[in-house]
């Protein structure tokens, strides 16, 4: 076998198990095997869905990862996370600039930056979300091959968020992307990490939450360097980000289950801020943001 991304032949098998198969609790029929690259890092499974374009272009995919599709919904569930995007970005970039997101879901961290960017293009394969943006005057298409037909070499910032772990070929996906970059324009990707900290405490209790079907990728430094390097991006960096405190920890040890946001009065902000602040600068944290320029 070879890695899915790089082709290196030296591949372990990090995992396998159950996994999780949409929303908390559901799980896959059967067991998955989790590779893992020993050169660039990469983390993957095989593919499970015969169709993955039809399947994110349909309302199956939110039912089954949050129990339902619509845009309400989405609002509510997801505008609380525009705050921790920003903290990826910065607040500064959006103004006055072309500014596109690539699996916007139903718009809501666009509604923030349409306040002030010049212009904003929508990427979203889901039709009942691309119809809310298309109401609201954004520039809406399903992939981001699509968007390329009118604004190749116009974009000057593009974020995308929870999405690249989604896709067949990531190499592809920030291709695209980059392509999509004006010079000098600027490209925030962001994923979830292979969660190192939790995955060792709490092995196949926290790894079946972790992996799922839809994830076909756990990617990290490694992946991003391989696919700079193809992808001819000079200018980049790697950037990690804590999104659960010590709460999530400690729940998790005591209860085998997830408790996000969960707080304990002997946690101090002080403490929780000193445990997120370690893991990023280790590089041990639950969230890698790949962030790269292209030259003018």
């Amino acid at each position: 076998m070879k890695c899915r991304l790089c082709g290196c032949e030296e591949v372990r098998i990090a995992y396998q198990g159950r996994i999780r198969d949409g929303r908390v609790g559901k799980y896959y029929k059967d067991a998955v095997p989790m590779y893992q690259c020993a050169r660039c890092g990469t983390v993957w499974h095989e593919d499970l869905k015969e169709d993955y374009a039809a399947f994110y272009g349909s309302e199956d995919y939110r039912q089954d990862l949050e129990g339902t599709s619509a845009i309400e919904d989405f609002y509510r569930m997801h505008d609380g996370e525009s705050l921790e995007k920003l903290r990826y970005t910065g607040t500064e970039i959006f103004r006055n600039q072309v500014t596109a997101d690539i699996g916007c879901g139903g718009g809501a961290f666009l509604d923030y930056v349409s306040t002030v960017a010049k212009r904003v293009v929508a990427v979203e394969p889901s039709r009942t979300y691309r119809r809310a943006m298309e109401e609201k005057g954004f520039a809406v298409f399903p992939y981001t091959e699509d968007a390329l037909k009118e604004y190749r070499g116009k974009v000057d910032v593009v974020v995308s968020f929870d999405v690249i772990e989604h896709v067949q070929d990531p190499l592809k996906f920030v291709a695209e992307i980059f392509q999509l970059l004006s010079g000098g324009g600027r490209a925030f990707v962001g994923t979830p990490t292979d969660a190192p900290v939790m995955r060792e405490l709490l092995g196949p209790d926290y790894e079946s939450f972790l992996f799922s079907t839809q994830h076909p990728w756990v990617l990290g430094k490694g992946s991003f360097r391989y696919i700079a390097e193809q992808c001819g991006i000079r200018e980049y960096r790697c950037r990690f980000y804590q999104r659960y405190g010590l709460g999530n920890l400690i729940y998790w040890l005591l209860k085998r289950a997830p408790g996000r946001h969960k707080e304990y009065d002997f946690i101090t902000k002080g403490l929780d801020a000193h445990w997120r602040a370690d893991l990023e600068t280790n590089e041990l944290s639950d969230y890698i943001v790949f962030e790269f320029t292209k030259e003018p």
